[in-house]
């Protein structure tokens, strides 16, 4: 009787989570979408600065970086308030954060083993983790990708 009680119990747990998930999925994809519209476009406003600051970093041709990096933050942010191709910017905007990291936040990146949290306070953190969560679980029910998938191959993936 107990064991089947914990059955129940845990099921309605579960279901509890499935239900949550996409409410989670759309309040990250909106508040850190909208958040890397209003930073790419300071970006843009500022790209000089920008592509000084990454020549600083002794990345190659910087002030193309810069030009490259506002724009993707400029769409993917508005792909993940959206949620169209949101998968396919989820990638490119994590590849973006990375390099971030391990440029800009070296320090961070070589004490991750001894110091995770230095990783986890460095601003580009939040925006990974949500770059990676749309990438790997998908933008979630609220998204034009959720209702397309659905049209054309009768399932969201």
């Amino acid at each position: 009787m107990a064991a089947n009680w914990i059955k129940k119990g845990y099921k309605a747990f579960v279901f509890s989570s499935k239900f949550v998930a996409p409410f989670l999925l759309l309040v990250l994809r909106l508040y850190f979408g909208w958040l890397l519209v209003v930073t790419g476009f300071g970006k843009w406003m500022n790209i000089h600065a920008v592509g000084e600051f990454f020549a600083s970093l002794s990345l190659p041709y910087p002030l193309l970086s810069a030009y490259m990096v506002a724009t993707f933050e400029v769409l993917g942010g508005l792909a993940l308030v959206l949620g169209l191709f949101s998968r396919f910017f989820g990638l490119i905007l994590s590849c973006v954060f990375i390099v971030a990291y391990l440029t800009a936040h070296k320090e961070a990146v070589a004490a991750l083993g001894t110091s995770p949290s230095l990783f986890v306070q460095q601003e580009p953190f939040l925006y990974l983790l949500t770059a990676l969560l749309v990438y790997s679980f998908g933008p979630g029910l609220f998204s034009i990708d959720y209702w397309l998938e659905k049209k054309h191959f009768g399932k969201a993936f």
